[in-house]
Protein backbone atom coordinates (compact mmCIF):
# COMPACT_ATOMS: atom_id res chain seq x y z
CA UNK A 1 0.00 0.00 0.00
CA UNK A 2 1.32 3.44 -1.25
CA UNK A 3 0.88 6.39 0.59
CA UNK A 4 0.82 9.19 -1.85
CA UNK A 5 0.91 12.64 -1.40
CA UNK A 6 -2.98 12.96 -1.78
CA UNK A 7 -3.87 10.02 0.47
CA UNK A 8 -1.70 11.79 3.48
CA UNK A 9 -3.20 15.04 2.69
CA UNK A 10 -6.83 13.61 3.21
CA UNK A 11 -5.82 12.04 6.19
CA UNK A 12 -4.29 15.40 7.49
CA UNK A 13 -7.41 17.38 7.09
CA UNK A 14 -9.99 14.32 8.55
CA UNK A 15 -7.59 14.38 11.54
CA UNK A 16 -7.28 18.32 11.54
CA UNK A 17 -11.31 18.24 11.56
CA UNK A 18 -11.57 16.25 14.22
CA UNK A 19 -9.56 17.08 16.20
CA UNK A 20 -10.88 20.72 15.97
CA UNK A 21 -14.64 19.56 16.35
CA UNK A 22 -13.57 17.89 19.53
CA UNK A 23 -11.01 19.75 21.67
CA UNK A 24 -10.18 22.89 20.00
CA UNK A 25 -13.70 24.31 19.41
CA UNK A 26 -16.52 22.60 21.44
CA UNK A 27 -19.43 23.88 19.15
CA UNK A 28 -22.35 22.04 20.96
CA UNK A 29 -21.51 24.55 23.42
CA UNK A 30 -22.89 27.27 21.55
CA UNK A 31 -26.33 25.38 21.22
CA UNK A 32 -28.90 26.47 23.61
CA UNK A 33 -30.66 23.91 26.20
CA UNK A 34 -33.48 25.53 26.76
CA UNK A 35 -35.45 24.43 30.21
CA UNK A 36 -39.08 25.64 31.84
CA UNK A 37 -38.93 25.99 35.51
CA UNK A 38 -40.90 28.24 38.18
CA UNK A 39 -38.55 30.76 39.53
CA UNK A 40 -39.16 34.09 41.69
CA UNK A 41 -39.34 37.56 40.73
CA UNK A 42 -36.43 39.33 42.48
CA UNK A 43 -36.09 42.54 39.88
CA UNK A 44 -38.00 44.37 37.51
CA UNK A 45 -35.96 47.06 35.16
CA UNK A 46 -36.85 48.60 31.61
CA UNK A 47 -34.86 45.98 30.09
CA UNK A 48 -36.39 42.89 31.61
CA UNK A 49 -36.31 41.04 34.68
CA UNK A 50 -33.90 39.18 37.29
CA UNK A 51 -35.13 36.07 38.56
CA UNK A 52 -33.87 33.36 41.26
CA UNK A 53 -34.15 29.57 39.92
CA UNK A 54 -35.31 26.86 42.66
CA UNK A 55 -31.56 25.97 43.00
CA UNK A 56 -30.49 29.32 43.50
CA UNK A 57 -29.03 30.74 40.51
CA UNK A 58 -29.93 34.14 39.29
CA UNK A 59 -31.03 34.44 36.26
CA UNK A 60 -31.64 37.64 33.87
CA UNK A 61 -34.73 37.63 31.40
CA UNK A 62 -35.82 39.69 28.73
CA UNK A 63 -39.48 39.84 29.30
CA UNK A 64 -41.38 38.99 32.13
CA UNK A 65 -44.73 39.63 33.45
CA UNK A 66 -44.50 39.57 37.32
CA UNK A 67 -43.33 42.29 40.44
CA UNK A 68 -40.51 41.02 42.73
CA UNK A 69 -41.75 38.54 44.90
CA UNK A 70 -43.94 37.09 42.62
CA UNK A 71 -43.18 33.45 41.30
CA UNK A 72 -43.47 33.28 37.60
CA UNK A 73 -42.64 30.13 34.76
CA UNK A 74 -39.97 31.34 32.80
CA UNK A 75 -37.89 29.66 29.66
CA UNK A 76 -33.97 30.15 29.74
CA UNK A 77 -31.07 28.59 28.28
CA UNK A 78 -30.02 26.43 31.34
CA UNK A 79 -25.93 26.51 29.83
CA UNK A 80 -26.18 30.25 31.97
CA UNK A 81 -26.50 27.92 35.09
CA UNK A 82 -23.45 25.65 34.13
CA UNK A 83 -21.51 29.18 33.59
CA UNK A 84 -21.93 29.98 36.61
CA UNK A 85 -20.96 26.72 38.85
CA UNK A 86 -17.86 26.94 37.24
CA UNK A 87 -17.05 29.99 39.41
CA UNK A 88 -18.29 28.82 42.34
CA UNK A 89 -16.16 27.68 45.14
Amino acid sequence: MELTKEKGIAIAAILAVIIMATAVFPFWNLLPREVIETVKVVAVDQTGCTVETVDHFIVKLDSCVGKPGDNITATFDEKIKDRARAFLP
